[in-house]
C-alpha cells in the first residue's frame, strides 16, 4: 500500500535527535506547519529560510513555519487517527490515536487560533508538541511518547522481575490516553 499524500488538516511527526524522539506539527496547506516549540527553540537564531524568515515566532511558542524547517532534513511522517486497540498498544508511542480526528478545517481553525491567541506554556512531559498535535485533531491533548519513552527506560533499568508490572502499567496508559489531560 502506497503512503498517503500529506494533506491540509495532516497531524505529521518526523524523528528528532537521531530518533530519540519526534516532533509533532499540523500541516495547514501552502507548505506550512503550526507546532508547539519549547523555550530553547525560541533562543535560537531565526532562520534565513525565504519562506518563513524571521516571521517563525508570531506567537510565543507556537510557531507557523515552512514543512523543510519543521522537518530539518527528515521525512515527514503522517499520524494516523482512529486506529484498533490491538494496532494503538504495539505500534511506536508517538505515531497514533485511538480517538477519530475531527475534520480537517476544524483541526485548521484550532491550530491558528492557538496561533493567534496562544496556547498554553512548553512542558516536555506534561503539554509537548504532540499534545498540541492530538488537541487540535481530536479537542484532547493526548499524546502517548513521552509515556512510552519513560516505560521504555523504566525496563531497561529494573531487574528483569520488576519489569513485568512496568510493561503492564505502560500498557494501561497508552489504553487510557484518551481519557488524561483534557484542555
Amino acid at each position: 500500500m502506497a503512503p498517503r499524500q500529506l494533506e491540509a488538516g495532516d497531524h505529521i511527526y518526523c524523528p528528532r535527535n537521531l530518533g530519540l524522539y519526534y516532533h509533532h506539527g499540523i500541516y495547514v496547506g501552502g507548505d506550512m506547519v503550526i507546532h508547539l516549540r519549547g523555550k530553547g527553540k525560541k533562543l535560537s537564531e531565526p532562520s534565513s529560510c525565504k519562506k518563513c524568515g524571521n516571521k517563525r515566532f508570531i506567537n510565543g511558542e507556537i510557531a507557523r513555519v515552512c514543512i523543510n524547517c519543521f522537518l530539518e532534513g527528515e521525512t515527514v511522517r503522517i499520524y494516523d487517527y482512529g486506529v484498533s486497540v490491538i494496532e494503538f498498544t504495539f505500534r511506536k508511542s508517538g505515531t497514533c490515536s485511538r480517538i477519530p480526528s475531527k475534520p480537517p478545517h476544524e483541526v485548521i481553525t484550532t491550530a491558528v487560533f492557538f496561533l493567534e491567541k496562544g496556547y498554553d506554556h512548553y512542558d516536555v512531559i506534561f503539554n509537548n508538541c504532540e499534545d498540541f498535535a492530538t488537541y487540535c485533531k481530536t479537542g484532547t491533548a493526548a499524546g502517548s511518547q513521552v509515556a512510552g519513552r519513560i516505560a521504555a527506560a523504566a525496563i531497561l533499568l529494573a531487574p528483569a522481575p520488576a519489569a513485568v508490572p512496568i510493561v503492564g502499567a505502560y500498557l494501561a496508559t497508552k489504553a487510557i490516553t484518551a481519557i488524561i489531560k483534557p484542555r
